[in-house]
């Protein structure tokens, strides 16, 4: 209340716990937060992470939601947005890319969501990614170039990147992609976003893999800086082990197309 009365914008993000804060309680959170619009300009609903780690340090036991349940979450989510598309004219509410694909639902279009408030969160990155890409696509022409390539990615990014790539190679023949899972064995299969895999997940699952002349990974997983990994294994570690160059993408799809060709950007 203090932060809208004083004139600030805010953006909300409610992380989702389940048998907590779902149901009645994240019904009664978004009509509480949409009372403030427009101070509250868009609100983030994410499924809370849980890592291996959880139970040996004692924490609260939380449970993953389940693929039914992750799609009521998605459909009660939408019903309220909708509400308020009507009533302000802007949807405020959304769900966070990973709930669509626990419950096996389509992400949907990028003019779902509006000016994508909440890409940081990995609120309609999936979409906005495949918008920039096949735009690009679409523009660029056409050539014989030659390369062999690897991409590893995260779970819930694979299928995303296979698509991708199987667009590009439809266009570009002579280019060949792999494209590799990665399973967070580090933090638990349960953690399946990009940016929380590990150099050492990476040298486990990649180890004799044919992987190209360059190791296409996002830069999300390192830090800031661009030089390590959260296991502590430095890029330059990891591309020395696996014998192979290793290059960091943006999630922005014109970055990722021209990468993939051997663009300069």
């Amino acid at each position: 209340r203090r932060f809208a009365e004083a004139g600030t914008e805010i953006g909300c993000q409610i992380v989702l716990c389940r048998g907590i804060n779902d149901g009645e309680e994240l019904a009664r959170s978004m009509h509480d937060l949409a009372a403030y619009y427009p101070a509250v300009k868009s609100v983030s609903i994410v499924p809370a992470g849980m890592t291996r780690f959880r139970e040996e340090k004692g924490l609260y036991p939380l449970t993953p939601f389940t693929k039914e349940e992750a799609a009521a979450v998605v459909k009660q989510v939408e019903t309220f947005a909708e509400h308020c598309l009507a009533a302000y004219g802007t949807r405020i509410f959304y769900v966070g890319d990973e709930l669509y694909l626990e419950a096996g639902l389509p992400i949907p279009d990028a003019e779902y969501y509006e000016e994508f408030h909440q890409l940081e969160d990995g609120v309609g990155m999936i979409a906005s990614t495949k918008q920039e890409f096949f735009a690009a696509l679409e523009d660029a022409d056409a050539d014989d170039r030659t390369r062999e390539i690897s991409i590893a990615t995260g779970v819930a990014a694979y299928p995303l990147m296979c698509e991708l790539s199987e667009a590009l190679t439809k266009k570009y023949p002579n280019i060949k992609i792999h494209v590799y899972e990665i399973k967070n064995n580090y933090f638990g299969e349960l953690v399946t976003v990009a940016g929380l895999v590990t150099g050492k997940d990476l040298l486990e699952q990649l180890k004799g893999k044919p992987l190209g002349e360059a190791l296409y990974i996002s830069q999300n997983m390192l830090r800031h800086e661009g030089d390590l990994f959260l296991c502590g294994m430095s890029i330059d570690e990891l591309s020395e082990s696996l014998g192979v160059e290793i290059c960091q993408t943006s999630s922005d799809g014109y970055d990722i197309f021209d990468a993939l060709l051997g663009n300069a950007w």
